[in-house]
């Protein structure tokens, strides 16, 4: 499963059980400031839920953006190290008479 699609699992489960919740509170036989109150509840808990899912996504991303740079950076740092020697060959080929140690 790629993390789009999970991403997009998620978020249609969260919102299918937001709808469930909404449906039950208002099919349910209660006075209106109950009802009222369930419903700032069940946001309440939704806005929670979607903070953590928010902020769980944030570390996930912090963590594959890091571990790319450190890729670039390693990657950057081999490419300089195998172009230093072949630099070195070339000064000493660009003049005559001198040889590389």
């Amino acid at each position: 499963m790629t993390r789009d699609h999970k991403a997009g699992t998620i978020l249609t489960f969260a919102m299918g059980a937001a709808a469930g919740a909404v449906a039950a509170l208002l099919l349910a036989p209660k006075t209106g400031e109950e009802l009222r109150g369930d419903i700032a509840a069940g946001v309440s808990d939704g806005v929670n839920q979607v903070r953590g899912t928010g902020k769980d996504l944030k570390r996930r991303t912090q963590k594959t953006v890091a571990l790319a740079q450190d890729q670039v950076q390693d990657a950057m740092e081999a490419g300089t190290r195998s172009i230093q020697p072949s630099e070195a060959g070339l000064s000493f080929a660009n003049q005559p008479g001198k040889l590389p140690n």
